[in-house]
């Protein structure tokens, strides 16, 4: 392996002054689960690494005016066991604590998942379902966009069943400080799927993210529906959340809901050799997120 300099700051400050000439040699980590990987392929060459961990600064959950805010540093393991989260954000809790194996989670960081930008990052599809924000942040100031809007696909095949990657929209420059969404007020539910290979350690074949506001007639009136490593990148499907507003999650209506997700599917991957089981086992992961959710409201 060839050397390089290795910068260990413990203050945002610091680390945004290192990285404000930062080139494409130049690399951050954090939990470091994918990058000490490559480095052992040697499958990148950096002239600088700097280590994000030691920033206290980039850990955190908190509620803070309406809002869940968590620290692009926060452990996958930090963010299950976190009791507001499993309150407010069954979903979130739900994919983070499937993510890779125990010692994965130990070390994996939810920033490192976003800004990593694969199809396949279980967190993601998650956060896409509670229209959750990105703050960025430079030595120019900082800016926010939409998780949903992070992504720009490339042309390099990912490693979870045949999809693209993306590159995260984030500029050399930049840290990704903290993910945020608006906490859900009375009777909003959330669940996650995963389907994945192995129980453990399984890039992910299919995500499914799913936010939904009932009424007191059990009717829905508000739905975000995300699916994760069947396209480039984790997306809403409208279409589909479009069917289930202004009704009740009765099976006719779900039906309706599982095919218009399905034809997304094959609209997004139809011509990938994976398209003929995903688009049918996308119906039987959505059909469980719906299942979970009508569980949770009748408890």
């Amino acid at each position: 392996m060839k050397g390089f300099n290795y910068f260990n700051p413990v203050s945002m400050d610091e680390a945004l002054k290192l990285i404000e000439a930062k080139d494409e040699s130049t690399y951050l980590i954090a939990g470091g689960t994918d990058l000490v990987l490559e480095l052992n392929e040697k499958k990148i060459h950096p002239e600088r690494v700097i280590n994000l961990k030691g920033i206290k600064e980039l850990s955190f959950i908190r509620e803070d005016d309406g809002f869940i805010r968590i620290g692009a540093g926060t452990t996958f393991t930090e963010i299950s066991n976190s009791e507001l989260l499993q309150e407010c954000a069954v979903a979130f809790v739900q994919a983070c604590s499937k993510v890779g194996s125990t010692q994965i989670r130990n070390l994996g960081t939810v920033g490192g998942n976003v800004v990593t930008g694969s199809a396949c990052a279980d967190s993601v599809s998650a956060l896409t379902a509670f229209d959750a924000v990105a703050v960025l942040k430079s030595s120019r100031g900082s800016r926010e966009v939409l998780v949903a809007d992070f992504f720009t696909p490339r042309e390099i095949e990912d490693n979870c069943a045949g999809c693209k990657k993306s590159i995260a929209g984030i500029e050399k420059d930049e840290i990704l400080f903290e993910v945020y969404f608006k906490k859900g007020g009375n009777r909003e539910f959330s669940a996650f799927r995963k389907l994945g290979k192995r129980r453990a350690l399984a890039k992910s074949i299919m995500t499914v993210g799913m936010v939904v506001k009932l009424g007191e007639d059990e009717v829905v009136e508000r739905c975000s529906l995300a699916l994760g490593a069947v396209g480039s990148h984790p997306y809403r499907v409208e279409s589909a959340e479009n069917i289930l507003v202004g009704k009740k999650l009765d099976n006719k209506t779900i039906e309706s809901c599982l095919e218009e997700v399905s034809d997304i599917v094959v609209q997004n991957i139809g011509s990938r050799a994976s398209c003929p089981f995903k688009k049918e086992s996308v119906k039987g992961i959505v059909r469980e997120v719906i299942t979970s959710i009508k569980t949770q409201s009748i408890q």
